[in-house]
């Protein structure tokens, strides 16, 4: 674990920085101004732009990404499969233990002219932590972790947090349930090649050179 972080130090240093940022910004900001502010700064442009962000959470696009894994080399579809079941198991279990409400519902008698994207079907329930946020962070920390190329880190990043933000852009999570989903999904990541080294590291060598379109002799 500690290689992991200290190997990705261009990932997780800003990563650390914005969380912090954010988490302060949450803590002292009411959630009805936190859902104002980002409720008031759109545009038709941006609505349809975060609506396709919010798809690099999506269970469809993880599953896409562990097929590309498994042409690659046969460890990283491994790791990413076993890095969605861990994600799914925490990132649903805490949903169904805390029980909060998303913000359609929690604002429901709140009476202010809510702006929202056309064709998002809006939910109520099992807020915390945001699902999209941690598939999207467990993928992308993935791809760092594989790409082993520190430029391709802020790419990486940049694109979990714009899934990250189409969520309550879209009017379905607060911010809070965002940096719950991030560290979820960072922390599967590391899980998953933690449990991969553990398991199959050494037993499968092979596993870490061939996939599906490519192969060592």
């Amino acid at each position: 674990m500690k290689n992991l972080l200290k190997n990705n130090l261009s990932f997780f240093i800003p990563f650390i920085l914005v969380w912090f940022v954010s988490l302060v910004w949450v803590l002292e900001t009411p959630k009805l101004d936190q859902m104002i502010w980002i409720n008031t700064h759109r545009t038709l442009w941006t609505d349809s732009f975060f609506w396709w962000a919010t798809q690099l959470g999506e269970g469809w696009f993880f599953a896409i990404t562990i097929i590309i894994w498994l042409l690659l080399r046969y460890k990283y579809a491994i790791i990413g499969t076993i890095a969605f079941a861990i994600s799914t198991i925490i990132s649903q279990g805490l949903k169904f233990s805390f029980q909060t409400l998303r913000p359609s519902e929690f604002f429901k008698d709140i009476s202010y002219p809510w702006k929202y994207v056309n064709g998002v079907e809006l939910h109520g329930f099992n807020s915390f932590p945001s699902g999209h946020t941690t598939s999207a962070f467990c993928v992308f920390t993935l791809w760092v972790f594989f790409s082993k190329k520190s430029a391709l880190s802020p790419v990486f990043l940049g694109l979990a947090l714009l899934a990250a933000y189409s969520r309550p852009y879209l009017f379905q999570h607060f911010p809070e349930d965002l940096l719950g989903g991030a560290v979820v999904g960072i922390i599967s990541a590391i899980l998953s090649v933690e449990i991969y080294q553990k398991y199959f590291g050494n037993k499968y060598p092979q596993l870490s050179r061939k996939g599906l379109l490519t192969g060592s002799n």
